[in-house]
């Protein structure tokens, strides 16, 4: 199975952009105390590019950036990874539903996911006896990563010009044609 070098390209730039989304958070931008929790912008372009993309955004190159972030943003090393991974996993399956219905579709389920994952999270630390989010963090967490999710997507489909493949009269995988 051979793969064409414009996918190779898509895998690169998802890469570099996924490297900024994880340093963004830790850049000195400002010299004062924050009192914001820093947003998902990992996920937020994840959820993007899969939807988008499904087959540029391999379930290893996801695995390695979010093992990365978490290293580097000081989280439980693993746990939003595999939660990443599962979210990634579950749109892209289900990402030709997603696409047909546009973009209002689209972000409930990425919304509906992302509490799911927050949710998940939470409830992990807290059977384990670990440090979780406080309640009004978590909500700032959910809320500012989903106001994020639509700039995200109009920077991908506007400027990185990462669009949605077209599917017209082509058999889906049980064979039907749409």
């Amino acid at each position: 199975m051979s793969v064409s070098p414009k996918i190779w390209l898509y895998r690169g730039l998802y890469g570099l952009l996924g490297l900024l989304a994880i340093a963004y958070p830790i850049l000195p931008l400002q010299f004062t105390p924050e009192r914001w929790p820093a947003l998902g912008l990992l996920f937020a372009l994840t959820m993007a590019w899969v939807v988008r993309q499904p087959e540029s955004a391999p379930f290893l190159l996801i695995a390695a950036l979010a093992i990365l972030a978490d290293a580097v943003l000081m989280r439980p090393m693993g746990l939003w990874a595999l939660l990443l991974l599962m979210a990634s996993e579950t749109v892209r399956f289900s990402y030709r539903s997603i696409q047909g219905r546009g973009l209002a579709m689209e972000f409930t389920v990425v919304a509906g996911v992302l509490l799911a994952m927050v949710i998940v999270q939470n409830l992990l630390l807290w059977i384990s006896f670990s440090q979780s989010l406080e309640a009004r963090r978590m909500l700032q967490f959910t809320v500012l990563t989903l106001l994020c999710y639509p700039v995200m997507v109009a920077f991908l489909h506007y400027i990185i010009r990462v669009r949605k493949p077209d599917h017209t009269n082509r058999p889906d995988r049980l064979g039907k044609i749409r």
